[in-house]
């Protein structure tokens, strides 16, 4: 591995950049086009002080020159602290993790913006206490938030592999040269094709998933403004994911009849993130999941069933249900030569992914142990009989017909 930290500081930390990434210029549409940062908004900013020391740097200088005010920065887990923590990131105490949550809530109720910088993902342990994250921003009301994300392959755990390298120039293009005023207008036109209607997903390995959309989505396009935020409540709604491009909405309850089988994927993570059983042990011979009227009604592999059988009883809650359904749109989250891995998880233009399990982060009532994605990059989707994606191929703004 070349450095530790990818993106330093080389003035001041003394490393050396695997290569040069124009973070000033990503910082600059975070804090301005993206979160629309006004003078006098306290700030507060989640940033890994050994990964991406570049990004954190830029971001803070930009705060400066909006006339901002950087509230307080909280710091991702050392080695030697997250040692001290759970693997979830979480306190170990269960009364001091209340209390440190409560804490957040406490310092989150002072501040107008959040911004989350990306996280060493190459840590066996979670470098942020993510699930907290997620409770202390859902119930943060009145803020607005930026996640910025920087994936690279799992697969080669060196920053300076020429695949993170071009994974890299993806990522930096999908923010810096994405025109935003077209992913509205795309997302916009989405949201007028699907509202209320059935759509159908479908795929060479057996899945055919019909489903009704509800009227309300999370169009993420770029806009954290002040003033749009004010319409949102949920946590989800409230937060833009950078690079930007996912379009998600809760299927009516009760709508998902058909049978869905887990894409098989080669990228050396889990196709199905999130949390809840490990699937993986049943991939490989095959995983499927049957709905009738919104709930899976069984669950099935080619392996060990008793084994999924059990794994399948022990999670609690709304397990059994069609979550969240997200499509990818944003055309410069391009596949990388030589890698399988999807940029940004697959909010690439033509992606989709279902989420099953729990959803009160997007604003849903269903609550569960299970929480899993399930995504597809060569599966088609339709609206009533009119084509949305065509085998992982995004069907053009100009062609889509309300």
């Amino acid at each position: 591995m070349t450095v530790f930290d990818p993106f330093p500081l080389p003035g001041h930390q003394g490393l050396t950049p695997t290569h040069a990434i124009d973070w000033e210029a990503i910082a600059r549409t975070v804090v301005r086009r993206i979160l629309a940062v006004q003078r006098a908004e306290r700030v507060i900013i989640s940033a890994d002080p050994y990964y991406g020391g570049a990004p954190l740097e830029a971001v803070r200088c930009e705060i400066q020159r909006a006339g901002a005010l950087e509230l307080a920065t909280i710091l991702h887990w050392s080695p030697a602290v997250g040692g001290l923590r759970l693997p979830s990131g979480r306190h170990p105490d269960s009364e001091l993790d209340r209390a440190e949550t409560a804490a957040m809530k406490q310092l989150f109720s002072c501040a107008d913006v959040f911004i989350l910088l990306m996280n060493d993902r190459r840590r066996a342990y979670r470098t942020v206490a993510t699930s907290q994250s997620d409770e202390v921003v859902n119930e943060w009301k009145g803020g607005r938030a930026a996640h910025l994300h920087w994936f690279q392959d799992p697969r080669f755990p060196d920053p300076s592999h020429p695949v993170n390298l071009l994974h890299d120039r993806v990522n930096e293009k999908a923010i810096i040269d994405l025109d935003y005023d077209w992913m509205r207008r795309m997302m916009e036109r989405m949201a007028e094709m699907i509202r209320g209607r059935e759509l159908r997903l479908t795929d060479d390995a057996g899945t055919d998933l019909r489903f009704r959309a509800g009227v309300r989505f999370h169009t993420n396009y770029g806009d954290a403004s002040r003033e749009r935020m004010a319409r949102f409540t949920s946590g989800r709604d409230r937060e833009e994911e950078v690079p930007v491009g996912s379009f998600r909405f809760i299927p009516e309850p009760g709508s998902a009849q058909g049978r869905v089988v887990f894409p098989r994927r080669t990228d050396g993570e889990a196709m199905a993130l999130g949390r809840g059983f490990d699937v993986h042990p049943f991939t490989g011979a095959g995983l499927a999941f049957e709905f009738r009227d919104g709930r899976a009604v069984s669950v099935q592999t080619g392996g060990d069933q008793q084994a999924l059988d059990r794994a399948w009883a022990a999670e609690t809650g709304d397990k059994d249900v069609l979550g969240e359904v997200i499509i990818g749109c944003n055309p410069l989250l391009t596949p990388v030569p030589g890698s399988s891995f999807l940029p940004h998880y697959g909010f690439g233009a033509g992606v989709v992914r279902l989420i099953l399990g729990d959803n009160v982060l997007s604003g849903g009532q269903f609550q569960s142990t299970f929480h899993r994605w399930l995504t597809w990059s060569r599966a088609s989707l339709e609206v009533e009989g009119r084509p949305l994606i065509d085998q992982g191929q995004q069907i053009p703004l100009e062609d889509l017909q309300p």
